[in-house]
Order: structure tokens, then sequence, then C-alpha cells
């Protein structure tokens, strides 16, 4: 029979924006046993009535009082029959379980073998993953040993938390300007402070684009492109007294693309507005300002010109041999390998 399961690791108050994800990207079908990595109750009941009475929903969570309440709330609402499980979604849940759809309601770093094992042979994992410093919901589908996405969502989620715990790390490099690390980066801030204390240089694009452009896909983009030429790729965040005193200009203060690349350092600055479309920028700080800043917008302008494709996740296991990835730019976790790539429209 199939199956479903959310779930979520952390300490806190449940989000459904991940049951909302998991209703756009995939329809969850009547009959479908679900899993759900992090709990709260409220998912799973919603789970609960999706999957029909054929179906079946177990939720987990690593907190006792969490999952404490998660059952008592179910019961008296009448979803008795919910799997509640308190234990680190890590591990396997359950010892032979195989699930239909996998959803985590946790922003995760990397993705366990044991969610990839548990997902039956064509089962979708709902996961809200970290890469290169920006999280994207993904739906991705078991294709043998691999995930591959077929859709995708901008989003947020709190950390989660026991064994696959990776910290973010943010430095300050100057008055309200931080830099986000999230794949181990070494930056010196002292480094960053003196160059963005440098006259900056700026390049447009050239290009006329129409306000439902989905600009996370090109920071995705920026990002593949940024790390395949072997440049350290980070994410520039910044409060809004230091856009107002003009200390930097970023497309968007709560996490903009950068890197710093022998002495240089760069970012997508703020759209240029005309009317009812706008121009794409690079801001760049440095001796080779300008060279950077053009190189940056060749790259916005290369998206642009493929269709603004939005990217393509697959998941491997980790000691996949770089012969058996498909194209892409690899990024390496602890217990996987993704490959991110982008086809033209």
């Amino acid at each position: 029979m199939p199956q479903v399961v959310e779930g979520r690791r952390v300490r806190g108050g449940e989000d459904s924006s991940a049951l909302q994800a998991v209703r756009r990207q995939r329809p969850v079908m009547q009959q479908l046993q679900t899993g759900d990595r992090g709990s709260g109750g409220y998912n799973a009941a919603l789970l609960r009535e999706l999957v029909g009475d054929a179906g079946s929903v177990t939720t987990v969570d690593i907190d006792k009082d969490v999952t404490d309440r998660a059952s008592a709330c179910l019961a008296a609402a009448g979803y008795d029959d919910v799997t509640v499980v308190c234990a680190d979604a890590e591990q396997p849940v359950g010892s032979q379980q195989v699930y239909d759809v996998i959803i985590a309601t946790v922003g995760a770093w990397d993705i366990p073998p044991a969610w990839t094992g548990q997902l039956a042979s064509d089962g979708v994992l709902v996961v809200p993953l970290r890469t290169f410093g920006m999280t994207r919901s993904w739906a991705l589908r078991r294709d043998g040993a691999a995930l591959i996405s077929h859709s995708q969502r901008l989003c947020g989620f709190v950390s989660i938390q026991g064994a696959g715990t990776h910290q973010m790390r943010y430095v300050d490099v100057a008055d309200g300007v931080h830099m986000r690390l999230d794949e181990d980066q070494q930056l010196d801030p002292a480094t960053v402070s003196e160059v963005l204390a440098q006259p900056p240089v700026q390049a447009w694009a050239g290009v006329s684009l129409p306000p439902a452009t989905v600009l996370a896909d090109l920071d995705m983009w920026l990002a593949t492109r940024i790390a395949a030429a072997g440049q350290q790729f980070v994410i520039l965040t910044a409060q809004q007294d230091a856009i107002d005193a003009g200390r930097v200009s970023p497309a968007w203060r709560f996490g903009t693309p950068a890197a710093l690349h022998d002495g240089t350092f760069c970012y997508r600055s703020a759209l240029q507005w005309a009317e009812d479309t706008f121009d794409l920028g690079a801001r760049a700080y440095g001796p080779d300002a300008k060279t950077v800043a053009e190189r940056w917008i060749e790259h916005m302008v290369a998206w642009v010109d493929a269709g603004s494709p939005a990217p393509t996740l697959h998941v491997l296991p980790a000691g996949t041999p770089d012969g058996d990835l498909p194209a892409g730019t690899v990024l390496d976790k602890r217990q996987s390998r993704l490959v991110l790539a982008f086809t033209p429209r």
C-alpha cells in the first residue's frame, strides 16, 4: 500500500508552508503512505485528509515535547490513526517502511541516505534544501539511487537539528553589512572591509525584464557559474541603514549573490527600473572591479538569452564517481553529491 511521511527535527511551532509546497509542486494522491519529517500535528492532520482512507501518515520529530503534543492534538481532533514517532529522522523511520512521499518541514543542508532509501521507486521527497547558502523547496523524484527535481520554489525554514545539523555562519564585514557562509568557505572579513571601502564600479546588462521574472533562478545560475570558475561564492546581507548610507547597494538586502576573488569583491546590485521593466546590474570593488563587473553582466545576459531557465537538481550518493555524474555544477555535501544544471528554454 502506498505511504507519505512528514517530518521536522526542530523545536517550536509548525509551519504549513511545506504542505503548501507539496500541494503546488506535486498533488498528493489518494491512497498514499506519507512520511512527515518534522512534527507539530497540523500538517499531519491535513495530509491524513489528503491521502484518503486507504493511505497512512507517519509524522516524526526529534523533540519529545513536540511529539507528545502532536499525539494529544491529533487524537483530540480525531486523527488517532496518524503514527507519531519521536526520533532523529536522519536515521530510517520504521524498520522496513517505504513511503510514497516524504515531506521535510525544516531547512536541511544535506539529504541523508535514509530519506532516499525509504522512498518508493517512484516516490517524491519535498525538502527545503540549502545550496550555496540559498534555500529552495525542491520536489525530488526518486530514480534508482538518485533523486531528480521536477519543481522548486524559493522558501525559508528553521534549520534542522540532530545529526544533520550544519551551522550557517554570518561574518560582519562593515557596519550593517554581513557575509553568509554555508559551504565551509573561508573568508577574511578585514580583506572584504578594505575592498568595500574603495570606490565601486557599476555595470548594467542593458536588458528590459518584466516584474514576473524569477530572479531566484538567476541567483542560482550565478552561484553555479561562479563556483564552476573556482571562485568563492557567498551571500551578502545588509541592514537598511547600511543601504541608506550607501555602503552597499544589493539586489535584496536579505540575501544577494556575491563573490570575492583575488582581492576583488562583486555582487548583484539593486535593480534599475524604467516604467514597468527593470535592468540587471553588478557592482564591484577592488583592483579588477571593471573586469569582474563585466564578467558578472555576461553571466546575467547569458541567463536571459537562455530563456531565464530554472535549475534542475540531481542528488546522488556520496562517493559517486565524477564520471557517473550528470552534466552541471557539482556541490559536495557530507552524505550526497548535488549537481545543479540549467536547460535553455
